[in-house]
């Protein structure tokens, strides 16, 4: 299924409620036509009251989420959502360079 589409990613929190984070992102994607791969960089308990508590993954996590999307798909752009503090940011930074996945839009959620 995934090759019938063109493929993106979004690289960001995932939002309990859905109305925020990769899945509005994925919502959004669908619409359009889009499959859409996730990189979560945390994890977000939060409802349309705000955000109760937040976890930020693990370094080696994101990593591995990076090599298992370069291996299987052909990703032709990207956004990025929450990036919760510098080191996930520069995390992000050299994922970016190592694997070639075309165009980047950064929407800073910090």
């Amino acid at each position: 299924m995934a090759n019938e589409f063109p493929q993106v990613m979004t690289i960001g929190g995932t939002d309990s409620d859905g109305s925020a984070g990769v899945q509005a992102d994925l919502h959004s994607f669908f619409m359009r036509g889009v499959y859409g791969a996730t990189i979560l960089t945390a994890a977000v308990a939060g409802n349309s009251y705000g955000i109760q508590d937040s976890m930020v993954m693990p370094l080696p996590f994101i990593d591995a989420q990076f090599k298992s999307l370069a291996a299987d798909l052909h990703i032709r752009a990207a956004k990025t959502g929450m990036l919760a503090d510098r080191a996930l940011v520069q995390n992000i930074i050299k994922n970016w360079q190592q694997y070639d996945f075309g165009a980047l839009v950064v929407d800073p959620v910090i």
